[in-house]
């Protein structure tokens, strides 16, 4: 279970992400695997600051300097994700687990998925592929995931969502006979 912090992290609201300037959020947040480090700021997806809003580490300040609810964060995120809510609340149930989470997209994935006992890794075990329950997927959509999984030796985790926002996970691969 995550701690609350001393103090709410400040952060902006900036076009696609959500960007972080203060010296001490930054330490903190990076020190717990979240957003990417740049050279003076940390940005976070909009998936990980919605968790880190619903948590009351960071508060969200959108350009006209106010401050942004999780509902409004996620309405303005949806715009952009239209998988949004299942990919949150797959995200936020492998945290909650205590697993490192890291976007996909380079792979093709949702998200990179880290070994929970060592979260200095350099490399993922695993890639993490979201589904909603209502929406039917063709059996080679995953059998390409799978392929990619497989050329970058990771393993492949099907998230499917139910309509109660319940998620069930499928380790999918190859079969050798």
């Amino acid at each position: 279970m995550m701690a609350k912090p001393k103090k709410t992290i400040p952060a902006k609201l900036s076009d696609e992400r959500i960007v972080i300037y203060d010296k001490d959020g930054i330490s903190r947040l990076n020190e717990k695997r979240y957003g990417e480090l740049h050279e003076n700021f940390l940005s976070l997806s909009y998936v990980e600051a919605l968790y880190l809003v619903a948590k009351d580490w960071v508060l969200i300040r959108d350009k006209k300097n106010k401050i942004l609810s999780f509902e409004e964060l996620h309405e303005i995120a949806h715009v952009i994700d239209k998988k949004l809510c299942i990919r949150y609340l797959v995200y936020k149930d492998l945290r909650n687990r205590g697993y490192t989470v890291r976007t996909g997209l380079k792979y093709g994935s949702d998200f990179r998925l880290y070994e929970r006992s060592n979260i200095d890794e350099v490399h993922s075990k695993y890639l993490v592929k979201v589904f909603s329950e209502e929406i039917p997927c063709e059996i080679s959509e995953i059998t390409g995931f799978v392929r990619v999984a497989h050329s970058v030796r990771k393993e492949l985790v099907i998230a499917i969502v139910d309509a109660d926002g319940s998620v069930v996970y499928y380790n999918m691969g190859y079969l050798k006979l």
